[in-house]
């Protein structure tokens, strides 16, 4: 997947991260109360389903407070145009006010996509109470060792990764059309020269273990010369550590990097990948779908299933920031009103009764 990935331009990247995605079904129910329920769906294995808890589906870790349940057969739910395949359910409910966290990640890089910070606030106003939650997909942070601001600015990341307009206010459809593709641009050079510095850095790593002193030095004083001297970067939309090696012989006229690559080749991709693991993360999507008590007042998704909101949550949305689902509503305080009406009826009974 992570190869596939790289070779592609932007748009055509959405499309491929939807159709090889792992997809999970997230429904939150918020209740009046402050109690919420909370049930994850997600394709398991036969060795799950058959009790072994070793392959977990799920990106964040099992404990005792999880109610963990086999679907019959296999639910089949509409992920944004997919169709993906459920046969387990994970379900909990939280007694909640304030900042908390559902989750806890399998695994560090997995973070950002299971370790949302979740908010609950509960306004009490005599005749309505007011509810507020907010959901915080926390931002990529380990993006490798280019910041992405050296390519695109933050209105561009904005607008390309979570379609922010804020920034592009007036603009008509042409004049996006051109500051997207303009962006994608920047994007793929960003991504590339991030591929460049991981792969560089495996080959360093590999040279220096194999006692070759005099290419370590030039590799160290050299490499913003040797980036900016690769002629087929356009053509060129994978900078693996193979390629990396290739465009060292040429420029030493030499076979030392090749030979080294053909000596080390699964080590170096295998470190390759470690490097890259954040970018599993592209292979998950979440449905996350949330009941509000009472009336819905806002929310920052116009997605609705039934009386549900809808938001679509992967990877791609949290490149250039955090990602906040947000919703309000107010539920109706039936006793003050029947006390307010008493209360009125009472004083009406009095001044008539005094006149």
């Amino acid at each position: 997947m992570k190869r596939v990935m790289i070779k592609i331009n932007v748009s055509v990247l959405l499309l491929v991260l939807a159709s090889c995605s792992t997809n999970y079904r997230m429904t939150t129910c918020v209740y009046k109360d402050g109690r919420i329920s909370r049930e994850v769906y997600a394709k398991a294995d036969s060795a799950f389903l058959a009790g072994n808890r070793s392959g977990n589906p799920f990106l964040f870790q099992l404990g005792d407070r999880w109610m963990v349940e086999n679907l019959d057969s296999c639910v089949k739910v509409d992920f944004f145009g997919e169709e993906g395949e459920l046969n387990v359910k994970a379900e909990r409910t939280w007694k909640a006010e304030g900042t908390f966290s559902f989750f806890s990640a399998n695994e560090k890089w997995m973070k950002p996509l299971a370790e949302p910070q979740e908010k609950l606030e509960k306004h009490f106003r005599w005749f309505y109470t007011y509810y507020t939650y907010t959901c915080d997909f926390r931002e990529i942070e380990d993006k490798g060792p280019i910041p992405m601001d050296k390519y695109l600015d933050k209105p561009e990341q904005a607008l390309l990764f979570q379609g922010d307009m804020s920034g592009y206010q007036g603009m008509n459809g042409v004049e996006l059309k051109s500051v997207l593709e303009d962006a994608e641009e920047k994007f793929m050079k960003w991504l590339y020269h991030t591929q460049f510095e991981l792969s560089y850095e495996v080959v360093e790593y590999f040279l220096q273990r194999g006692g070759e002193a005099a290419y370590v030095a030039k590799l160290k004083t050299e490499k913003e010369e040797i980036f900016l001297g690769d002629k087929n970067r356009k053509e060129e939309n994978e900078c693996s550590p193979e390629y990396v090696c290739t465009l060292l012989d040429k420029r030493y006229d030499t076979l030392v990097f090749t030979d080294l690559y053909k000596a080390n080749q699964k080590e170096m991709q295998k470190r390759y990948d470690e490097k890259c693991v954040t970018m599993e993360l592209f292979d998950n999507q979440i449905k996350f779908e949330l009941a509000m008590p009472g009336e819905l007042l806002s929310a920052n998704t116009l997605l609705k299933e039934g009386d549900r909101l809808v938001w679509k949550v992967d990877a791609y949305r949290l490149l250039g920031g955090s990602y906040v689902l947000e919703a309000e509503s107010r539920a109706m305080n039936t006793w003050a009103f029947c006390v307010t009406g008493l209360l009125i009826v009472l004083a009406g009974y009095g001044i008539i009764r005094k006149r």
